[in-house]
């Protein structure tokens, strides 16, 4: 079978037509969970009994899975096992071959639930994809991917309306922007504002205020200011990122890229290319908001000074990954220097 989709999986559950074994995995965690503990109380039931339910997590022991498929359901329509978040980077590869038969058996009544609501492997990834490979055989695998912004503002709308609360879509774009498209932490920033702020309407003001943003959009900000010659606000945004234990390094890969896509835009620009074809060749996906935020923030910027910034930032990130430096000193320097740059290229 191959994947199937979060419809395809309600329906399964509604109808109570299960099937062996279960994977359940991707970006998007919360729904990994949420649906893990839907299949599970569709299964098991909300209470399950000891015999008929077994869970095992992290470092399992593969012979003691095994054994738990074979039980025969008791006093109940089905046996149901469930491994979360198992530690796939442990297996050797002797245990992943044990896995898959694991994953290959049929026993009556039995359906195991295979989840990864936190957990990613790195190092034994492929051999996780292996076992999903496996599952499918016989199976259903369902991927969570981070959804579209579309289904993001739904959920906060949806958040804030459980609690009282009304967020117009564009403020429900404006948190998204600032906190990115994880669920977890967007709903638990709809609770933080929700918890403290008064009136049935959720303001601009209010998300400015309480949100604590990505670094990519903090990072945004730092180069926005920059290049519209506000030093004192720069500053001040850069010492916020290291009060906070930001670590220097992703702080300028995060700001390296913010002035690539300025100059990409300006390249395009002149070129004649347009913003969606210049997101299609760069695969920008849903971050193409980031190419129409940069050539907002370059508009009067010269080209040539664009150039000179990025030189400053590839000669900065040489110095930081080839000699002992003060890593503070080193960003605070480059900052002065791209708003020297940025204002002399004034258009």
């Amino acid at each position: 079978m191959p994947l199937i989709t979060e419809a395809e999986l309600k329906k399964q559950i509604k109808s109570r037509s299960f099937s062996p074994v279960y994977v359940l995995y991707g970006s998007e965690q919360m729904y990994v969970r949420e649906y893990t503990k839907k299949l599970v109380e569709a299964v098991a039931g909300k209470q399950p009994g000891d015999f008929n339910f077994h869970t095992f997590s992290g470092e399992v022991n593969l012979d003691t899975l095994a054994s738990s498929i074979g039980v025969v359901p008791f006093m109940s329509e089905y046996n149901c096992v469930v491994v979360t978040d198992i530690f796939m980077d442990m297996l050797s590869s002797a245990d992943l071959d044990k896995l898959k038969e694991i994953c290959k058996t049929k026993a009556e009544g039995t359906v195991l639930i295979i989840s990864m609501p936190s957990y990613v492997p790195k190092r034994n990834a492929k051999a996780f994809e292996a076992i999903v490979k496996r599952a499918q055989k016989d199976g259903s695998v369902i991927k969570f991917e981070k959804p579209g912004d579309d289904k993001l503002e739904k959920h906060i709308a949806k958040w804030a309306n459980t609690q009282g609360k009304f967020i117009s879509r564009l403020n429900a774009a404006h948190l998204i922007k600032l906190c990115g498209n994880d669920l977890n932490r967007l709903k638990n920033e709809v609770d933080k504002i929700c918890a403290y702020t008064s009136g049935e309407e959720i303001q601009t003001e209010a998300i400015d205020r309480l949100v604590t943003q990505t670094l990519e959009a903090r990072i945004f900000s730092l180069s926005d200011q920059v290049l519209a010659g506000r030093g004192d606000e720069a500053f001040m945004t850069l010492n916020q990122l290291f009060n906070q234990k930001e670590e220097p390094v992703m702080m300028l890969y995060v700001l390296s890229n913010a002035f690539i896509d300025a100059y990409r835009v300006r390249a395009a620009d002149e070129s004649g290319v347009s913003l969606q074809t210049l997101a299609e060749d760069f695969e920008y996906g849903k971050r193409t908001f980031a190419l129409e935020r940069a050539r907002k923030s370059t508009r009067n910027v010269s080209t040539e000074a664009l150039r000179k910034c990025l030189d400053l930032l590839c000669e900065a990130d040489e110095k930081m990954k080839s000699v002992s430096v003060n890593e503070r000193l080193l960003l605070e320097q480059l900052i002065a220097q791209l708003l020297i740059t940025a204002g002399e290229g004034k258009g």
